[in-house]
């Protein structure tokens, strides 16, 4: 309210109030003139201090249709990208893909945290040897390029796991329909079922010694996979055994070719992923075979070494308790005048069950014979449990292994370590917390 209208209502009260006291009987008894003027500019105090609240008001109202205006604007340019040609979210992984689906990449994460003990007793040795690490810390992009036909995969692992850190799988390829694909890259080579099973899907902490006794691991080449209904394959020409990820002149081999078959008797072929079967899912039934073989090349006639594996596995799922079993037969030919082949040979079993839905038992034996003239057999027990917190999502598992004879060999990644010269009765336990996202 303005001073010249403040001072035209004061000037109106006073006048009627004269006339009022000329003209009428006053407000009220012994009420003067000034104190009817103080009544009247209190009123108008009043009056001015609505008027100010009805202004704030409306200011109000006006901020938060402009917040509103703004929120509504943010959300229409979000649906404006969008539809321009992106969409994410959560499908077994973190998403992101084009609206028509031809364009696609999806994140997964592992993570292992790991405890160690091992113990050699022997003739004048008696350590423990403990300690924490963090063996996988893996990357895991999938997806297609242009369409869906072109796909591709990378794993990237920045934990401490020997041999298995750094780019790992790194390849590219294309499905032809009907069940064929051919793949281009860095992967395993289809040799040993264990391997080939992902390290966050096996039974035990980590998979066997035996598996790494005899693996082919991760090898440069071209590979063609089918998949029919109840039989698939997977061929590959390669570098060699454990040449993943290395320059095409680094390798210490002419050729290496590798072949796997599997034959499906029942269930469904995404239950095999894995080794474990949960009370209530599908029963199934696995078997499947593979051959390698590699000729080396160090520059002379005389030491071209050969390399022949055969292997034979059976999985089996029965909704609540597993099985499984490999065995591996091979032929060392080192090519050198007055050096004799050898055949080392070793199998595999393990089992699972479920004591409760969250809770699996297993165990696992192995044997290994080195067919080395001193060297003793490897045979190892293992046993333990998973606790399924949230599926293989979150899991807790430990193992606890004996090995009867004395190790010629170790492993670092399985806790194993070699025995030195009379030392026997090693033992090992794990403990491991998972994260699969």
């Amino acid at each position: 309210m303005s001073r010249t209208t403040r001072v035209g209502l004061l000037a109106g009260a006073a006048a009627l109030t004269l006339t009022g006291v000329s003209n009428a009987t006053p407000a009220s008894e012994g009420t003067s003139n000034e104190e009817l003027i103080k009544q009247l500019t209190a009123r108008i105090a009043a009056l001015e201090a609505d008027r100010g609240q009805e202004r704030l008001t409306e200011q109000r109202a006006a901020e938060i249709r402009s917040l509103v205006h703004d929120v509504l604007a943010d959300a229409d340019t979000r649906a404006s990208l969008l539809q321009g040609g992106m969409t994410a979210g959560y499908d077994n992984g973190f998403v992101l893909s084009s609206t028509d689906g031809n364009w696609l990449l999806r994140t997964n994460f592992l993570m292992q945290q790991r405890f160690i003990w091992n113990n050699r007793d022997g003739d004048g040795v008696d350590g423990d040897v403990w300690g924490f690490e963090n063996p996988r810390s893996k990357f895991i992009l999938t997806g297609h390029v242009v369409n869906p036909d072109w796909f591709y995969r990378v794993d990237v692992n920045v934990g401490s796991a020997t041999g298995r850190t750094g780019k790992l799988n790194a390849y590219l390829g294309h499905d032809y329909g009907n069940g064929w694909r051919v793949l281009a890259g860095s992967m395993k080579l289809p040799l040993l079922r264990e391997e080939l099973v992902e390290a966050q899907y096996q039974l035990a902490v980590e998979r066997s010694l035996f598996n790494y006794s005899f693996t082919g691991g991760y090898s440069d080449g071209l590979a063609v996979h089918y998949q029919g209904d109840d039989f698939r394959f997977m061929g590959m020409i390669s570098d060699g055994a454990n040449m993943g990820n290395t320059t095409w002149n680094a390798q210490s081999n002419e050729y290496a070719l590798t072949g796997r078959v599997e034959f499906r008797v029942n269930g469904n072929w995404g239950q095999f992923e894995q080794f474990t079967s949960r009370p209530g899912d599908e029963q199934g039934l696995l078997i499947g075979g593979a051959i390698h073989y590699q000729k080396g090349d160090y520059g002379n006639a005389a030491n071209e070494p050969e390399t022949l594996i055969l292997t034979g596995d059976v999985t089996a799922q029965f909704g609540g308790f597993n099985l499984f079993g490999a065995v591996v037969w091979s032929e060392l030919d080192p090519n050198i005048t007055g050096v004799s082949d050898s055949n080392p040979w070793g199998f595999v079993i393990q089992g699972g069950v479920y004591v409760s839905d969250e809770v699996e038992l297993f165990a696992r034996y192995e044997y290994i014979d080195s067919d080395m003239s001193g060297v003793d057999e490897i045979s190892l027990l293992t046993g333990g449990f998973n606790w399924y917190f949230h599926g293989q999502n979150a899991k807790w598992t430990t193992d606890i292994g004996y090995a009867f004879d004395s190790l010629p060999m170790g492993n670092s990644l399985t806790g194993w370590q070699a025995d030195a010269a009379g030392e026997d009765g090693q033992w090992v336990i794990r403990s491991q917390w998972q994260l699969l996202f």
